[in-house]
């Protein structure tokens, strides 16, 4: 088990959670098949695939600090115009930032882009990210950005706030960024957006931010090695992950995945998750869907649906051992049983406690809990590498491509043909 975190599935099973557990034999031939899928990507890393790459790379990162040293310098704010793949990885990498400055314009919705007036446009840099190039809310956000930006600034210190990233091939914003004399960076043409939250892409941000990105390669590497080096499919906690995900979906018909980290740090990452999961898995009708939760507060607003509604999937908690901060304390009859105690240790009790109960009531629990008291760039690049290997894994073992997206595809060049049919809005 890597040192940064531990995972116990002992939840999933009928001892923990009755009737709804898993039988032992269906997971057992699901780790099996977590182990043929396990040799496949270790197969395929020795031939130099994307997936494990970035936790063994190093020779990348220095100009990626240099690009986030000149994007930063003399800008209080930088905007990342991108979407999905091309700013989730990096807003949960943020998140652990002490305090970030980047903001996220996701969504093309002209309200949120007009906020940024002329003085605050003067006062910003701006990253642009998109793989294909072609992406419209990133192309439409983009323009109208660059618009601001010259009238403001000027052409010339205009295109010194930008920086493209994008990849190689030939494509609309590679061309705009040339046309106006921006900087481009380019994003590897074999890493899929969800799964580039340990490239440029993710880092880049990052690195602005504050956030340690070598220490992000480094949690990412010791789940890789591990990985790499485990004798069992037991021996791998991705692995593990995965079979019991997959024997779920094929013994119980399980429907969703709920990952429920409680630190506010994560909130981000369970997002990342989504999509993870959703793209890659959700084809052919296999998959389950995901969903995103926050610790005490789903406590407190899905709890009483996932104990007493009807049973969805698999509840994935992560949690952290309780902080040395200061107690607390209450001169008040009826509380003396949180009188001394800290916020960590509420937490943890609220963690420990939701696992119980969920498997008690027959849902299917595992906990996630890392070593370190608080979060932080090297437990994120560990978490992110679990569960980008679980999911690769889980997709051989349904029998689907986890790196294709065909419907996401196919609903871009809809859009596109509906904007491109004069008079139709």
């Amino acid at each position: 088990m890597t040192s940064l975190y531990s995972q116990d599935i002992s939840g999933i099973f009928p001892a923990s959670s009755g009737a709804g557990g898993l039988s032992q034999s269906a997971f057992d031939a699901a780790c099996s098949d977590a182990w043929i899928a396990l040799q496949r990507i270790c197969d395929e890393h020795a031939t130099g695939a994307a997936l494990m790459r970035h936790a063994f790379r190093g020779d990348d990162l220095p100009e990626i600090e240099t690009a986030a040293r000149n994007l930063a310098a003399g800008a209080s704010r930088i905007f990342l115009i991108g979407t999905g793949g091309s700013s989730l990885g990096a807003r949960t990498l943020c998140a652990t930032a002490p305090a970030g400055r980047t903001a996220f314009i996701e969504n093309a919705d002209p309200e949120t882009v007009d906020r940024a007036g002329g003085a605050e446009i003067a006062d910003s840099a701006f990253l642009a990210v998109s793989k294909s190039g072609a992406t419209a809310e990133t192309l439409a956000v983009f323009a109208l950005y660059w618009a601001k930006a010259e009238q403001t600034l000027g052409p010339a210190e205009a295109a010194a706030r930008f920086l493209v990233v994008t990849g190689p091939q030939e494509s609309p914003l590679r061309r705009l960024a040339r046309r106006h004399g921006i900087g481009i960076l380019d994003h590897e043409p074999d890493v899929v957006g969800r799964m580039a939250i340990l490239a440029n892409i993710g880092l880049l941000p990052a690195a602005i931010d504050g956030v340690d990105v070598r220490a992000v390669r480094a949690g990412a590497r010791s789940v890789a090695e591990q990985a790499l080096s485990a004798p069992t499919a037991a021996d791998c906690p991705p692995a593990l992950g995965a079979a019991m995900q997959v024997a779920l979906m094929r013994e119980q018909g399980a429907r969703a995945s709920i990952l429920m980290p409680y630190a506010d740090r994560l909130a981000e990452f369970s997002l990342w998750y989504c999509q993870l999961w959703a793209e890659s898995l959700g084809k052919a009708g296999c998959g389950s869907m995901p969903y995103p939760a926050l610790g005490m507060v789903d406590q407190h607003s899905q709890l009483q649906f996932w104990l007493d509604g009807p049973p969805i999937g698999v509840y994935t908690i992560v949690d952290l051992p309780p902080a040395d901060v200061p107690p607390l304390h209450f001169d008040e009859p009826g509380l003396d049983w949180l009188d001394g105690r800290t916020l960590g240790e509420l937490m943890a009790a609220a963690a420990q406690s939701t696992a119980r109960l969920l498997a008690q009531n027959g849902r299917p629990v595992r906990r996630i809990r890392l070593s370190a008291t608080r979060v932080d760039g090297e437990a994120v690049g560990a978490l992110a590498m679990h569960f980008m290997l679980e999911t690769a894994l889980a997709g051989y073992m349904l029998g689907v491509d986890p790196y294709s997206q065909p419907a996401v595809d196919a609903g871009k060049a809809l859009m596109r043909d509906f904007l491109s049919k004069s008079g139709e809005r």
